[in-house]
């Protein structure tokens, strides 16, 4: 089963969007307290699309997100179709970096993936098959 959410790349959304990955997770089976982990996820994801895509920004397509169930969990993914392929690329790099450790407090960037890699496991980066980010990952039902 899944369920994928297509929105606009505004913060407007932001409190809905959250509503309904939370209602979608559970739906699926997760546990209230994990609905709510990915809810926080995918608000950090959309944030940060918003935030630096307005760079390159230009068409105004819809951002998206797909949850699934997979065998021991589910499965997230993010697409934002106007990401540049080099920011996807550099974007991965920042990933794995933000695996190994909290960055400084003194940095501002890079918070937000450690984030992301506390919540999901197997944080992937990479170009969707249609252009653009998709990220993906996979958080437990419990």
């Amino acid at each position: 089963m899944e369920k994928r959410l297509s929105f606009a790349p505004s913060a407007a959304v932001l409190r809905k969007l959250r509503a309904d990955v939370r209602k979608v997770a559970v739906g699926l089976g997760a546990e209230a307290r994990v609905g709510d982990q990915l809810a926080l996820v995918v608000d950090e994801l959309v944030n940060n699309a918003i935030e630096h895509g307005s760079g390159y920004r230009r068409q105004g397509l819809d951002l998206a997100v797909r949850i699934a169930t997979c065998p021991d969990g589910l499965l997230i993914e993010f697409f934002d179709q106007e990401m540049p392929a080099e920011a996807v690329i550099d974007l991965g790099k920042a990933l794995l970096a933000a695996a190994n450790g909290m960055p400084s407090l003194e940095n501002e960037r890079g918070r937000g993936l450690f984030l992301l890699s506390v919540y999901l496991q197997d944080v992937r980066a990479g170009v969707a098959p249609d252009g653009g980010l998709c990220l993906a990952g996979r958080i437990s039902l419990q």
